[in-house]
């Protein structure tokens, strides 16, 4: 092999060590070069990439050319197995920013990227067949898509719209509801969409607190999301989804995992500043003939008539040694959405009154990388993602609330590349909330009066509503330790092992506390003075004012009161894996076993995975994959901290402002709590990969099959009837008697090149996916004894059970999507799209009719259909070169190009059926500066 220095000014500055060093590799020829796409053993440690890549010569015999001064402080990572090489090249230069080309008679030349890659997503710039792919399975969006692609909000689950195995929940595309920043639910292979697995770094960034709790006006809950911490896309390295074939290293899901990997500062200074808009003005809303006058005066969170958005990002990153560097990174987004403070069928007569709703992310992030020798890495970062959402009721004065989410993450994470193992170790601690902060701690329901003037009506008995529901505060706080060892491969009993082993510990703390009493007043009776007979002024409870009735004043007689009190548990859990990559000939197995325990529901769960390839030739142009697995999945600390919580309620009245509150009753436990199974999903993966004609054509089927879905139903539907006082006769608990199942067939094209015309290049990749979705077991937050019933329904025409009923959500049968990315680099311009059809959707409901069954009374189910829905996004952007490698950038995003009236939901509204829309065309706008 021999490495041959281009020639040129560069070339004759290069240092005296660097030159040694291309001699060095250049005698390092053996006498024999093997061809390119031939596997070979490969065992290289971690390493500067320039002896990373005298080694790989060494291994494979394939003549390298490369430019020293480009290998100037690169380390490269640590590459073994069966691999051919290409694929070994591909994974050593990973983060380089080079590039490699064949050049012919086993010839490869390194040099500088002319373009961002986009290995991981695959879009079309593979060199040759051959090169490194992910397992079927595993899709990784790698930074140079996070750039290229639309992502609306920024957020990670907008940017897995192109992932086949990933479907949407219908309400985010709503076109009632645009002004919203929250990241999207998602449902991977049919699973609740609470069931994934979100992390950072590695490290667990769920939510568990209550995901599934949807209800924004709630006496004692505050709604919910399974993604703890929403981060913006512009603090990503890449985003890796594990759908199916997951490897044991990762527990704690029924669908998938997506694990987002931060960026690390680059050796030199650079940074970034950028504002990004969007508005009401710039969206095409597409609403019901019916609900136009509704939508244009509304008063609800639900219909947002107007919004304004804007995101400020900035980025500095750099090293301030040749092995210590420091990335700092912030976004704020900001959503401001004007409503009216009437309800929209009170306008005509009260007037409209401008509030303004609020939503706010926030993102701050600093990162530390330290190399501290050849074979250890230290990494620390700094996470702090708080959200708020402010609203306030209609009709309602002085009802403002700020719901809370987010958190903090700390981590340190070290990697060690010994001569056994390379192993990599996170210690983390997160903090994160699910609460609720108010205005007001009571809520009073006044008579109209001349003090109390904007109630509804100007009659006798009209009432004035006035206050919130005080404040409450749910914390989630964690200790987590994970160690992974991936073993340097051995070869034993004729085949090659690579064994992977690790545990993880984990300590968390909820706690649900309402901070502050609060009353709901109600009862209004007449008084002339609010100073009761021993000189006590009530100032709460007691108005004076002209009512519309001829009091002269009003003081409340009775009131419901939520007393403060708290809830709070800790979990202990933890967790071990051990699987082996083991390989004969052109067969790759991967047997594997994960075990988790936790003091919760006291459960201890053994979760076998197995996966296997096979090189049906032996040049990685036909692979043939299968996999039979089970995934555990995630408990709930609702579950049990609702248990007790209303019998904070008391019920008290007084006769008069001169008697004390009096306690009628303590309101009875609601729910009480049962430890449960942990639910988990079996899973059957059967897939293809197929390299013909300079294209990759990859076929891939799993079935799942949920098992233990916890449900909530009554104690009189389970057989179980309070005989308990302070358990209320209609409380209801969990059971482990939801199922569910999935067929899923998945089809990805993507050519292996990319196109090039006039000088422009373009990669794509088409996507297919067909699903078969029986989940029809509700989420934990609905009381379904139905489905615990299971009694039988009309469906169709036909007679079915109840846990037989399509899912409701998330089930598009069928969806094509084909994204590509254009670079014009005579105009410096980037040109993406991503187009996406719908198949027809469907939901199902009960229509209250009913029919006769075998002598019973059954209701009647049907189905609402939905036309099929075809998107089009688009994003253009332009780089204007001021400096050297510094440049003003402008990214022009257009969603729903073809502006799209597509169906997103039906319902009912007085009697008849009202259609809900996805948002039409909507343009956004980035304007920035990088450097």
């Amino acid at each position: 092999m021999s490495i041959f220095p281009q020639q040129g000014l560069q070339g004759c500055r290069r240092s005296a060590r660097l030159l040694w060093l291309s001699v060095g590799l250049a005698v390092s020829l053996p006498a024999l070069a093997s061809d390119h796409r031939t596997r070979h053993s490969i065992d290289i440690a971690r390493q500067p990439l320039s002896t990373a890549l005298m080694a790989l010569a060494q291994q494979t015999g394939l003549q390298i050319s490369v430019e020293s001064q480009l290998l100037l402080n690169l380390n490269a990572p640590a590459v073994q197995g069966e691999l051919s090489a290409e694929q070994a090249l591909a994974k050593l230069l990973k983060g380089s920013q080079l590039e490699w080309i064949y050049i012919g008679d086993d010839a490869l030349m390194v040099q500088r990227a002319t373009r961002p890659r986009t290995d991981p997503v695959r879009l079309g710039n593979t060199k040759v067949p051959g090169e490194l792919s992910l397992p079927q399975g595993e899709t990784r969006v790698d930074r140079a898509t996070i750039e290229a692609m639309p992502a609306g909000n920024g957020d990670i689950t907008s940017l897995l719209r192109s992932h086949p195995n990933v479907q949407f929940d219908d309400a985010q595309l709503s076109s009632k509801t645009p002004g919203e920043i929250g990241p999207a639910n998602i449902s991977i292979n049919g699973a609740q969409f609470y069931q994934n697995a979100f992390l950072v770094d590695g490290i667990n960034m769920n939510n568990d607190i209550d995901p599934a709790e949807y209800r924004v006006q709630l006496l004692d809950a505050v709604p919910g999301r399974s993604q703890g911490l929403a981060l913006d896309t512009d603090l990503l390295e890449n985003i890796t989804v594990l759908d199916s074939n997951v490897p044991a290293a990762y527990g704690g899901f029924n669908g998938g995992v997506i694990d987002a990997q931060t960026r690390a500062p680059t050796q030199a200074l650079h940074g970034k500043f950028s504002v990004q808009t969007t508005r009401s003005a710039w969206t095409q809303y597409h609403v019901d003939e019916s609900e136009e006058q509704r939508m244009e005066n509304s008063g609800s969170p639900d219909e947002q008539p107007k919004f304004d958005k804007v995101t400020v990002r900035g980025t500095l990153q750099g090293h301030l040694t040749d092995n210590f560097g420091l990335l700092g990174s912030f976004s704020q987004k900001r959503s401001t959405i004007p409503l009216g403070f009437y309800s929209y069928n009170n306008v005509e007569e009260m007037g409209f009154h401008e509030e303004k709703q609020q939503r706010r992310i926030d993102n701050y992030f600093l990162k530390s990388v330290w190399k501290a020798s050849d074979q250890l890495t230290v990494e620390t970062s700094v996470t702090h993602a708080p959200e708020e959402s402010h609203y306030f009721r209609a009709n309602v004065a002085n009802s403002g609330y700020d719901n809370k989410a987010g958190g903090t993450q700390v981590n340190l994470r070290t990697v060690w590349d010994g001569d056994l193992a390379r192993v990599e170790q996170n210690l983390a601690w997160s903090g994160q909330e699910q609460s609720r902060q108010s205005d007001s701690a009571d809520y009073w329901t006044w008579r109209k009066s001349a003090t109390k003037d904007w109630g509804i009506g100007n009659k006798a008995t009209s009432n004035t509503l006035e206050g919130g529901w005080g404040d409450i505060e749910q914390q989630q706080r964690t200790w987590q330790y994970k160690l992974n060892a991936d073993w340097r491969s051995v070869d034993w009993l004729g085949m090659t092992h690579r064994p992977q082993t690790g545990l993880e510990f984990s300590r968390q703390y909820v706690r649900y506390e309402r901070l502050t009493d609060s009353s709901t007043y109600v009862t209004p009776a007449a008084t002339t003075t609010c100073t009761n007979g021993a000189g006590v002024t009530d100032s709460v409870a007691c108005n004076i004012g002209q009512t519309l009735n001829g009091w002269a004043g009003q003081y409340m007689k009775s009131r419901t009161r939520y007393a403060t009190g708290e809830f709070d548990f800790t979990t202990t859990s933890w967790g071990s894996w051990l699987q082996d990559e083991i390989t004969l000939g052109q067969l790759t197995l991967r047997p594997g076993v994960r075990v988790d325990s936790d003091d919760y529901m006291d459960k201890t769960t053994w979760a076998p995975r197995f996966s296997l390839e096979y090189d049906l030739f032996g040049d990685r142009t036909t692979l043939l994959n299968a996999g039979v697995n089970r995934y555990y999945g995630r408990s709930v600390s609702s579950w049990q901290l609702q248990d007790g919580r209303n019998r904070l309620r008391f019920n008290e009245t007084r006769d008069s402002l001169d008697k004390p509150w009096v306690v009628k009753s303590n309101a009875a436990n609601q729910v009480r709590f049962n430890q449960l199974d942990i639910p988990y999903d079996d899973e059957l993966m059967l897939g293809v990969v197929q390299q013909w004609a300079g294209v990759e054509y990859a076929l891939k089927y799993v079935n799942r099959k949920g098992r233990d879905q916890v449900v909530q139903v009554s104690g009189k539907t389970l057989g179980e009837p309070s005989t308990d006082p302070t358990l209320a006769s209609n409380y209801t608990t969990y059971t482990n008697d939801g199922k569910s199942e999935t067929d899923t067939y998945t089809l990805t094209v993507t050519p292996l090149q990319r196109w090039t015309l006039l000088g422009t290049q373009t990669g794509g990749q088409l996507a297919l996916n067909w699903t078969d979705s029986k989940a029809s077991a509700p989420t934990y937050v609905a009381a379904e004894n139905l489905y615990y019933q299971n009694s039988v329904i009309q469906y169709q025409g036909s007679f079915i059970n109840y846990d037989d009923r399509p899912a409701s959500n998330f089930n598009r049968p069928w969806t094509a999507r084909l994204t590509t990315i254009t670079e014009i680099p005579q105009a410096n311009l980037q040109w993406s799209n991503f187009w996406r059809y719908r198949a027809g959707y469907k939901r199902i409901g009960d229509t209250g009719r009913n029919v006769d069954y075998m002598g019973t009374s059954v209701d009647v189910w049907e189905e609402q259909k939905f036309q099929a829905a075809l998107t089009w996004d688009t994003r253009l952007g332009w780089r204007i070169p001021t400096a050297r490698d510094q440049n003003v950038f402008i990214n022009v995003d257009v969603f729903n190009v073809l502006d799209k009236k597509s169906v997103n939901a039906n319902q009912t509204v007085n009697s008849n059926s009202v259609s809900t829309y996805e948002v039409g065309r909507q343009y956004w706008l980035e304007v920035g500066y990088a450097f």
